[in-house]
């Protein structure tokens, strides 16, 4: 005996092959013409990448990376790992960061920056998730609680200047910092340029220090790298400031940024 199908469920069931059958088509045709399109770039801002901002919470000792002069809570939180619990701020308080250090290029060297920024996000994660049997146990050998290893491993003050002066010395895969057409650079300038002491040329770099002892905590940097202190610093006028206007420079004061950038910075923020 031949079973009976309702012609509502027949037609349920070519709604339902045809819907999936032009579902697929599409995808397929999607995932051609992206196939045959070139890459697009990205579109960065004029100087984009030229700074690297390095923020220290002087209390717990966390770091962050940035392009921007003033700390943003969302692209923070993403830099700071869960070690514990209550371990990780619940907010971003900035009365308790502080900036310790900028890293400047040569301008036009943005692409520069930005893989220097990439590989030192790298080398943090490194740190954070990687970490070998020492941050088990205490100087006495007594194994450290749940919450002692989370504040070890939440201080990442050392390491992140340590982090420093090897990526600027051409460490990781890829890091544009070393220049691969030497040629080409002694044709524009031997200035654009250092060789260091393995044989690298290398682009130079400024690292601007709050402190400057804080760069003994690397044990050695490489010669394309210049030690400045924010206290000697001059910055550019601001626009539409009165010095700016008589055509007179700021004095940096000791943090990184002055109250006057902190408040443009905000009011993009808003805007944005």
């Amino acid at each position: 005996m031949a079973m009976r199908i309702s012609p509502i469920i027949a037609q349920l069931g070519k709604l339902s092959i045809g819907s999936t059958t032009s579902r697929t088509s599409i995808r397929l045709a999607h995932t051609t013409k992206r196939r045959k399109d070139e890459r697009i770039e990205p579109s960065f801002e004029p100087g984009h990448g030229e700074k690297i901002f390095i923020f220290n919470h002087f209390v717990d000792g966390m770091t962050v990376y940035s392009h921007d002069p003033v700390l943003k809570a969302n692209r923070a939180f993403r830099q700071i790992p869960f070690n514990g619990k209550k371990l990780r701020p619940a907010k971003l308080r900035k009365d308790y960061w502080r900036p310790l250090a900028m890293i400047q290029f040569p301008e036009g060297q943005g692409e520069v920056g930005r893989s220097v920024y990439q590989r030192l996000r790298e080398c943090k994660k490194l740190h954070e998730y990687a970490w070998d049997d020492s941050v088990l146990y205490g100087e006495n050998g007594k194994t450290l609680t749940t919450r002692q290893r989370g504040r070890r491993l939440n201080d990442q003050r050392a390491n992140t200047i340590a982090d420093m002066a090897a990526v600027l010395g051409g460490l990781g895969k890829g890091n544009k910092i070393v220049v691969e057409d030497t040629a080409a650079v002694k044709e524009e300038g031997e200035s654009q340029a250092v060789t260091a002491d393995e044989g690298k040329t290398l682009v130079p770099a400024t690292v601007w220090w709050a402190n400057a002892l804080d760069r003994n905590y690397a044990k050695k940097w490489t010669d394309n790298v210049t030690h400045e202190l924010f206290d000697e610093a001059l910055l550019e006028p601001i626009a539409g400031d009165v010095a700016s206007e008589e055509g007179e420079s700021q004095k940096a004061p000791a943090e990184l940024v002055t109250d006057q950038e902190l408040t443009k910075g905000a009011e993009q923020s808003q805007r944005l």
